[in-house]
């Protein structure tokens, strides 16, 4: 297959830049002396470098893949998946300097500290299956990228071993002090390259009057959008969109490389700060993702850009016919899902941009996957460091030894995220079920951990067993009942059984079980300016 020119300046650019990844990797390795420089970067990142790779591991497949595509089918509705991720922001503020003054390292010290070790073990378990999963659909969305900027001439699968290798490499060489450097050189790009791209393609559909006029003629300018399409089986789309708002806001309250970013600051002030300036980008960007895949559909709409939504189906239905098969709703649907996941892409080839606009947006896009990939990856090798072969296997173990266990982690985690890649047909289905497994199971029970005296270990527990139970129950089980269409639609979205059940547990099993001495819950409740107690 020949290559075009301009596929290949894409695809030379991304390949210098993750050897520079690489790179900056080596340098960095220098600085690690000990555990706490791989896992929180020896507590000393200021605000700014904190906004930076806070903004950076925000920022992953989820937008660039699975954001687009609900901008591209449902226009400013998608926003609503959005907004789930900008309220949590906004009440994470609020307790960002009791977080850092708390000072460990990962999630599971606060569970451990605060409920036990039962819940400190679950915590680990649920975090490592959320996050290996969140990883798997970064390299997915990298194999995406890597495929459709070469012309087809790096494949699916080639382009995913690539961004794993690049990933894992990356994290495996100097762990948090690689990653958040590299973020706020990230975070630059995806902000330039994704706003400038937003602003030509906005110019070359005809401006923000003719978007809004073919939105609103294709139905997608309006509060739900097209959100009714969104599920097989007709339900409304007010469901549907707080069905979206729910879990990412519980994954982004409970996000684990949020926590571990806050432990990383030099001190409560500097964390309360970066999470004000967080919230300012996360909204800038992710409405300029949403609304630059409402301006794919316009171009597709006016003949300017393939149909992506259209050439997936067709393929669906071509395929089926030659099985002899009739494509079933869930089929067109998952086509209409993975078509529309491209745009961004498709924006960079076909787009008509610049080629220097072409070469920042593609840029971004590995920017964002590379650097949510790593930042999902060095969470779960660090609970596990941590939680399980310093608790459990070797208590006495030198600095030496754990930065080596760290690392063979990560590589072993990698691959196993690399396996996990071909479960989910599209990242919307992966990014749902991970948000959904995490939110449900550990949220309600880390809030109250800053936000509620009364909660019990015991409560913590219950949350946990009841949010994973669910969840997986809805996911995996009930959907292949006959009688699960037939359900209430609150019924029939795991968000809400999943998130209600899980918090309903919380509070009944805390309120029956005996209140935790002062002493267990007085570290969490810290708001002064210095950090005492670590």
């Amino acid at each position: 297959m020949q290559i075009s020119y301009d596929a290949m300046i894409y695809t030379v650019s991304i390949a210098i830049y993750l050897f520079a990844l690489v790179g900056v990797g080596v340098y960095k390795t220098k600085m690690v002396k000990n555990s706490e420089d791989f896992m929180v970067a020896g507590r000393s990142l200021p605000w700014y470098i904190l906004v930076g790779t806070l903004l950076a591991t925000w920022m992953g497949s989820g937008s660039l893949f699975s954001g687009a595509g609900l901008g591209y089918r449902n226009g400013p509705a998608a926003l609503w998946s959005s907004g789930g991720a900008w309220l949590g922001i906004a009440l994470i503020y609020f307790i960002a300097k009791r977080i850092r003054n708390f000072g460990k390292v990962t999630v599971p010290d606060i569970f451990e500290v605060r409920y036990g070790r039962t819940a400190a073990v679950l915590a680990t378990v649920t975090t490592v299956v959320a996050y290996l999963t969140i990883v798997s659909y970064q390299f997915r969305g990298g194999g995406k990228v890597l495929s459709m900027v070469s012309d087809g001439n790096i494949s699916l699968e080639a382009g995913i071993v690539i961004t794993a290798v690049f990933a894992i490499s990356y994290t495996v060489l100097a762990g948090m002090f690689s990653v958040v450097y590299t973020d706020v050189v990230n975070g630059v790009l995806m902000t330039i390259g994704t706003l400038a791209a937003l602003g030509y393609m906005v110019y070359n559909v005809g401006g923000i009057g003719e978007i809004i006029a073919v939105a609103d003629q294709a139905g997608k300018w309006s509060m739900f959008g097209n959100w009714s399409s969104e599920r097989v089986g007709g339900i409304s789309g007010p469901i549907i969109a707080i069905s979206f708002f729910v879990p990412t806001m519980l994954l982004l309250m409970g996000d684990a490389n949020m926590y571990q970013r806050i432990f990383s600051a030099k001190d409560g002030v500097s964390a309360k700060k970066a999470v004000f300036f967080w919230i300012i980008g996360v909204i800038i960007l992710e409405s300029s993702i949403s609304f630059l895949g409402l301006t794919g559909s316009v171009a597709a709409d006016k003949g300017l850009m393939p149909d992506l939504v259209g050439d997936s189906q067709a393929v669906v239905i071509t395929e089926a016919n030659q099985s002899g098969h009739v494509p079933t709703d869930a089929d067109m649907l998952s086509a209409r899902q993975a078509g529309s996941e491209s745009v961004i892409p498709a924006i960079a080839k076909h787009g008509g941009l610049p080629l220097i606009i072409g070469l920042l947006l593609v840029s971004t896009m590995m920017a964002i996957i590379v650097s949510t990939a790593d930042s999902f990856l060095l969470i779960p090798a660090t609970n596990l460091t941590r939680d399980v072969y310093q608790r459990y296997i070797n208590t006495k173990a030198s600095e030496q030894q754990i930065i080596f266990i760290s690392r063979a982690l990560v590589l072993g985690l990698g691959l196993i995220a690399y396996l996990l890649v071909s479960q989910f047909k599209t990242v919307l289905n992966a990014a749902f079920t991970a948000y959904n497994i995490y939110g449900a199971s550990l949220t309600p029970a880390l809030l109250a951990a800053f936000l509620w005296k009364r909660a019990t270990k015991e409560g913590a527990v219950a949350s946990i067993i009841t949010g994973a139970t669910v969840t997986l129950v809805w996911t995996y089980i009930l959907p292949d009942w006959a009688g699960f269409r037939e359900l209430h639609p609150f019924l029939q979205e795991l968000t809400y059984p999943a998130a209600g059940l899980s918090v309903l547990a919380l509070v009944l099993v805390s309120l029956l079980t005996p209140a935790p001495a002062r002493e267990v819950w007085s570290r969490f409740f810290n708001d002064s300016d210095t950090i005492a107690g670590n």
